[in-house]
């Protein structure tokens, strides 16, 4: 018993002693490479301000900054570093504006890491693939849009989505070309997400791009241009918007009423909503679009409204009736549930 207790405690110290000898080595490992990154951090700054800033009538070459880092210790036999110092060029891409945004695009160009975001596009696993295309749109490194439109049609979501925001990045308004030829599905995070990256990078629309689009059938491009539209206030191409207020598909005719609320529509294209309403057969998207051409109708068009009310949907019926009373029409409501009712004691019980 003694002896079994003795090597209980031999062994209990030795497992001690090799976990402090971990935690130690962990600690003298943490501490230097915490060294590493920060030299890494302090020399990639200040030679961004050199290239930036050069002194009077000096130009600071390119090459002062590559071999800078290298000194630093952003080799490429050591990818920690190199990712590292991606992470730090795509931040740096984020705060610049102007001219400096345009020479750190030139800079970064003239200094790659080495390949190292492309390599990640032979990976396997899709979160390094995906975090490659990231990499390479961030850094705007545009020699890589072959590489990168091959993964557009990705079986994995994540990887698909980073391949079709790289080619907005890269292409613009001509990305949209692709559109028929995307073979899967398009989430509406992924649409959101082209939608604001095409807004921030071309803010000025390219019609005959977009135009190109419409002969596309696929449902998650044609959620995608409406979207488009809405976003840049495309009034010339609401006439796309307001073709599928009346669609079969349910998705389509959310999107298209969503959409359409962002405009001021003309006489004809009101008209033209008004006929629609009476062909879509959910009541809740009735009513929706019910709400928006009171919105932005002048005076209530009341054989419309009439129409409405011998539609025989009740929810409809009360819509258009709650209009008409709060826009001065009350003897219109009482006229016409007077006519529902065989007497007014009817009539007072339901009121």
């Amino acid at each position: 018993m003694a002896e079994q207790l003795l090597l209980l405690i031999e062994f209990l110290s030795v497992f001690l002693i090799m976990v402090w000898l971990t935690i130690g080595f962990s600690l003298i490992y943490r501490k230097r490479r915490l060294k590493q990154l920060l030299k890494i951090e302090v020399t990639f700054a200040e030679e961004i301000g050199k290239f930036l800033y050069p002194s009077e009538g000096k130009d600071y070459h390119f090459l002062k900054v590559q071999r800078a880092l290298q000194k630093a210790g952003a080799k490429p036999s050591k990818k920690g570093n190199i990712q590292y110092l991606i992470d730090l060029m795509i931040r740096a891409q984020r705060s610049m504006l102007g001219e400096n945004y345009s020479r750190l695009q030139v800079l970064f160009s003239q200094i790659p890491p080495y390949r190292a975001s492309l390599s990640k596009l032979n990976s396997r696993k899709w979160y390094i693939k995906a975090r490659g295309i990231r990499e390479i749109y961030e850094m705007e490194q545009v020699q890589y849009i072959k590489e990168i439109t091959r993964e557009r049609n990705n079986p994995n979501i994540f990887v698909r989505r980073e391949a079709q925001i790289a080619m907005v990045v890269f292409l613009g308004w001509e990305s949209l070309r692709f559109l028929p030829y995307l073979k899967r599905e398009m989430t509406l995070w992924q649409q959101i997400k082209i939608v604001e990256k095409l807004f921030a990078h071309y803010p000025e629309a390219q019609i005959k791009y977009l135009q190109k689009s419409y002969a596309t059938q696929r449902p998650y491009a044609q959620e995608l241009l409406m979207r488009i539209i809405r976003k840049f206030n495309l009034f010339t191409e609401v006439g796309y918007i307001i073709s599928f207020l009346d669609h079969k598909d349910f998705d389509r005719r959310e999107t298209a009423i969503y959409c359409i609320k962002s405009f001021r529509l003309t006489g004809e294209q009101l008209e033209e909503v008004k006929s629609k309403l009476f062909k879509i057969d959910n009541t809740e998207q009735q009513v929706q679009l019910l709400r928006y051409v009171q919105q932005v109708s002048g005076t209530p068009d009341l054989e419309f409204y009439k129409k409405i009310l011998k539609s025989k949907n009740d929810i409809l019926e009360l819509s258009a009736a709650e209009i008409l009373w709060n826009s001065g029409y009350e003897q219109l409501v009482h006229e016409f549930y007077y006519s529902q009712y065989a007497t007014g004691v009817a009539l007072k019980e339901v009121i």
